[in-house]
């Protein structure tokens, strides 16, 4: 894959934080930063989303934000004339580079497939690309767009019909991985090495820290009230007893529900306007030990810092995997418990330990 040069028209595809900085990273890594920039941000659904979205754009020079709003109900025409209207403005532009960040967002791929441009990337959507791959995208030999459901072919007839009613001309073509972890169809990925962010750890001290990183696995329902804090106090037993645990929350938690109980076991809990990772590496903060629920914070951090920290992934057990064996997740192809065991299997590759809480 070749570089770009500067002059070229860059569009980002985006409806979180996480995504935009994984696209950032790539134009990182492939000197585009300073090139023009167009960012259709379809994150209205969370304010601290947002808040964090902004503080992105600082880190690039020429950069015009398009807020996409998409309905969560009603009908298909309804739903796909926004993203249809804003690809018919985008249509005399002859884009360089697209970055599409979430797979499972239907208006991506189809803008992706309706515009001029060859070169399309697919950004990490953080430890979930490696069920996607497994189940959608190698399936698809790395051609977009991938379909997420094999059942109501009637209504797949229909959206295809408004779609072209609606002047979205989509077209096939293929795409590119951008990703932390490797897999095996080299041709199609290209390793996401955090370079820009190893780049803001100018300076890195090594604390007494031990962070746990949230989850909002019980506002999904995923887990238990219970069960959570049962796995965080296990967690806070494990730790280094000198080590001032600290507590990342989730932008989509809900915090006032679970502050006082946190406080409480001793965390003290910090909330950010900028991704876990980007917050520790403006402040050179290294923690010595980091936890959490298939985060992909904690790949990412040691990625980073290698052995320099210790990391811990909390595994869910057998009877509650059971209960995910027949639960969707984003897509008919593949179950929740599909999700969550891809990443159970990238644990030892990183060095991160696997627990059970006690």
């Amino acid at each position: 894959m070749t570089d770009i040069d500067n002059r070229k028209q860059v569009l980002i595809l985006l409806s979180s934080p996480f995504q935009y900085w994984c696209a950032q990273e790539y134009l990182y890594q492939a000197s585009l930063l300073h090139c023009d920039i167009t960012v259709i941000n379809a994150a209205t659904f969370c304010r601290h989303s947002m808040i964090q979205i902004k503080r992105l754009h600082e880190n690039c020079s020429r950069v015009k934000e398009v807020i996409l709003t998409i309905p969560k109900a009603g009908s298909l025409t309804s739903r796909i004339a926004p993203y249809a209207d804003l690809a018919k403005q985008l249509q005399h532009i002859k884009f360089d580079l697209i970055l599409v960040g979430d797979l499972r967002q239907i208006w991506m791929q189809d803008i992706a497939c309706s515009l001029d441009c060859e070169n399309i990337v697919l950004v990490d959507d953080g430890a979930a690309t490696n069920v996607f791959v497994e189940k959608l995208i190698a399936p698809a030999n790395f051609k977009l767009p991938v379909s997420m459901h094999t059942q109501c072919p009637e209504r797949k007839q229909e959206a295809a019909n408004i779609k072209q009613a609606l002047g979205l001309n989509i077209v096939e073509k293929s795409m590119t991985l951008f990703s932390i972890f490797t897999f095996p169809d080299d041709n199609h990925t290209r390793l996401n090495q955090l370079s820009a962010l190893r780049a803001r750890f100018t300076h890195t001290e090594k604390n007494d820290e031990f962070h746990f990183i949230g989850s909002p696995v019980v506002e999904k329902g995923i887990l238990g009230d219970d069960d959570y804090y049962k796995m965080i106090e296990d967690a806070l037993r494990s730790s280094r007893a000198d080590n001032k645990p600290v507590y990342f929350a989730h932008r989509a938690e809900a915090l006032e529900s679970k502050k006082q109980k946190l406080e409480a076991l001793g965390f003290s809990v910090e909330l950010h306007d900028e991704p876990y990772e980007l917050l520790c590496a403006s402040a050179g903060r290294v923690p010595a030990e980091i936890a959490g629920m298939h985060s992909t914070s904690l790949f990412n951090m040691k990625i980073l810092f290698a052995e320099q920290i210790s990391a811990s992934c909390y595994l869910m057990d057998e009877t509650r995997l059971a209960q995910f064996a027949t639960q969707h997740w984003g897509s008919d192809k593949f179950t929740l418990r599909d999700h969550i065991e891809s990443i159970y299997r990238r644990l030892d590759e990183f060095n991160i330990e696997a627990r059970l809480a006690n």
